[in-house]
């Protein structure tokens, strides 16, 4: 019994020991960032005002925040320019790309901080940066009111995401570093779909086709005349619900997904619920003013057609049909 009891003394001790040397730690993912507020920002405490989002190059990456201010709207402030709006300038560690789920963190702490019109919030970025606009606007498509990316390129397959965000691309047409191609394809991808896209090629720039971009006095007027995106709430035929009574399954594809019409009433079944589908025109429904889905009867054949990319349409049949 006593060697026992010294055993488990001893035990104890060493297993103590052990958690001694672990200590509870936090990581935190931070974004060092520069930050510029209009000359009048703090003359009126509740003025709000618009929001520009800038990505550098992958040249500006480290741990010097300075760095940023070598290129785009930040060496403009550096240099003396004044913009009506606050513009946030973050930076990407050494070695690293942009993340949207990192900015969208960043975004979210600086709506906290300071005084923004979320109305016209804007993103833009160059080169790498303008990578990661398109990214970013892709991934959450209902956040900014218009996106200029600068020689920069996407997944042309998610375009169909913003296509009701207006753009406004620059590319320099001698670029060797990132093809022309890279900007021409999203657009050509994006047009189809989005009426409100521009596309601006400086014939004579190679890869510094920022600086004509941000030199584009048009360009400050043509982003704080556009506010972002939102279905127009207008009343509903109530004559078309009745027609459409009865539910709806979705036949191309294996989930949950339902969608009930009783009188009055449009409600979609998904598996986290029940949400009230808005109506955007007559004939047209959408789920909520963050979900880029449309929803469209079609009258002659009594079916309706949830809209999901450029390409393909996701179609749901009455049950019972």
């Amino acid at each position: 019994m006593k060697f026992l009891f010294v055993f488990l003394v001893v035990f104890n001790l060493f297993c103590g020991a052990l958690l001694a040397q672990q200590s509870q730690e936090k990581y935190t993912n931070e974004l060092k960032y520069l930050l510029y507020l209009p000359e009048n920002y703090n003359k009126d405490d509740q003025q709000k005002f618009p929001v520009v989002l800038f990505l550098h190059g992958s040249g500006e990456r480290g741990d010097d925040v300075s760095k940023v201010a070598v290129n785009g709207l930040p060496k403009l402030i550096a240099d003396g320019k004044k913009f009506p709006f606050i513009v946030v300038s973050p930076q990407v560690p050494e070695g690293e790309r942009w993340e949207s789920t990192d900015l969208m963190r960043l975004m979210k702490d600086i709506k906290k901080k300071y005084r923004i019109d979320e109305d016209r919030l804007y993103l833009t970025g160059l080169s790498m940066g303008g990578y990661g606009s398109w990214d970013m606007a892709m991934k959450y498509p209902q956040m900014f009111a218009a996106v200029v990316p600068i020689c920069g390129g996407g997944d042309v397959s998610k375009v169909w995401a913003i296509r009701h965000t207006p753009v406004w691309v620059f590319h320099g047409g001698k670029d060797n570093v990132v093809p022309l191609k890279a900007s021409q394809d999203m657009v050509n991808a994006l047009k189809p779909i989005n009426p409100d896209v521009k596309f601006t090629i400086f014939p004579e720039d190679g890869h510094d086709s920022w600086t004509s971009a941000y030199n584009t006095d048009s360009l400050y007027t043509w982003l704080l005349g556009i506010k972002k995106f939102k279905y127009a709430k207008v009343p509903v035929d109530q004559e078309l619900l009745d027609t459409y009574q009865g539910s709806y399954y979705n036949d191309l594809a294996n989930d949950t997904l339902k969608i009930t019409v009783t009188t009055g009433i449009v409600t979609m079944i998904r598996k986290k619920g029940v949400t009230e589908l808005k109506p955007y025109a007559n004939e047209k429904f959408f789920v909520n003013e963050n979900d880029p889905v449309d929803a469209v009867f079609s009258g002659k054949k009594r079916k309706m057609q949830l809209l999901i990319n450029a390409d393909r349409q996701y179609v749901y049949k009455r049950i019972g049909d």
